[in-house]
């Protein structure tokens, strides 16, 4: 499933003429991988107006999905956070036609999140990239020390504030994981991401085994 644009009537907010311009209305990072740059650029569904060379975003909802990272985001305008409550029960709705026809054949098994406004989905794109950014040092000095790597499932280790890999466990257990992330740790690698993981999977001794792909 590719990426779609749609091309529709926009106003400009500055001098009030219309022109015709194409909105992407289903961003695919994977298969787009420029649109996420482009996300992270606050350059997405970015328009110059014709008539007066004014700047302004699209106010059209859209759907960003980055396979890699589980995100399936739902974005609305910044103008709609009045009818929050509304739009997340149209997102679900939405969310549930689109995996049982569309989004059939991509076998997600993640769920659906949404913000208002591309300065929104630009931070969350940001911050996703900085958890990716960490994350794969965390891989990397985890394998110099010859302790093999897991890979967290990214939408339970984005909700606990978790990094998508860490060193793997002698067992399955939260402990074990909990000590594999201590070595790491001690080898020097300054990680806060690692350090609350291996904070919680130590917590009382009865914390959740880590969900692992």
């Amino acid at each position: 499933m590719r990426s779609i644009k749609l091309n529709q009537t926009l106003t400009c907010p500055n001098c009030a003429e219309s022109f015709d311009a194409e909105q992407w209305s289903f961003v695919r990072v994977t298969q787009n991988p420029e649109l996420k740059d482009a996300a992270l650029g606050g350059e997405l569904n970015l328009f110059c107006c014709p008539h007066c060379s004014a700047f302004f975003y699209g106010e059209n909802d859209f759907v960003y999905l980055d396979e890699q990272a589980s995100l399936l985001i739902f974005v609305f305008s910044d103008k709609n956070q009045k009818d929050k409550r509304e739009l997340l029960a149209k997102m679900q709705h939405d969310y549930e036609q689109l995996r049982n026809s569309v989004f059939k054949q991509l076998n997600l098994d993640f769920g659906p999140m949404c913000v208002f406004g591309l300065e929104e989905l630009k931070e969350v794109v940001e911050k996703e990239q900085q958890r990716t950014d960490e994350s794969e040092a965390i891989a990397a000095a985890a394998a110099a020390l010859g302790l093999k790597v897991a890979r967290l499932k990214p939408e339970w280790a984005r909700e606990r504030g978790f990094p998508l890999y860490t060193a793997a466990g002698t067992d399955e257990t939260a402990a074990s994981y909990a000590d594999s992330a201590r070595k790491v740790l001690k080898s020097g690698l300054k990680s806060p991401l690692l350090k609350h993981f291996a904070d919680k999977m130590e917590e009382g001794g009865g914390a959740e085994a880590p969900e692992v792909l």
